[in-house]
């Protein structure tokens, strides 16, 4: 079946318009690989749970809930934690 054929199927059954459907796909697209790009970045340690939520869109409390819930290790030291901490309230003294 075309893919058009299926957007049309599934836009009639949400009761929306195939260019509305295609949009919200595509978004939904974009923000799905943003996450999967900033835990990729997370578990090769090269970002810190707050740059990752940053990167995917999201808060904070969200990534952590996700690196919880697929297991991801982290690589985090004490000492990049105060380092984040630090430039965390930096930035909200900043504001």
């Amino acid at each position: 079946m075309l893919l058009a054929e299926e957007l049309d199927k599934l836009a009639e059954y949400e009761h929306s318009s195939r260019i509305d459907l295609a949009r919200q796909i595509l978004w939904e697209g974009v923000a799905r690989r943003k996450q999967e790009r900033a835990l990729a970045l997370y578990a090769e340690g090269k970002v810190t749970k707050s740059k990752a939520a940053e990167i995917a869109g999201i808060s904070l409390w969200e990534m952590m809930e996700i690196v919880r819930e697929r297991r991801i290790p982290s690589g985090y030291t004490l000492t990049e934690a105060l380092n984040e901490v630090r430039r965390l309230l930096g930035q909200e003294g900043g504001n």
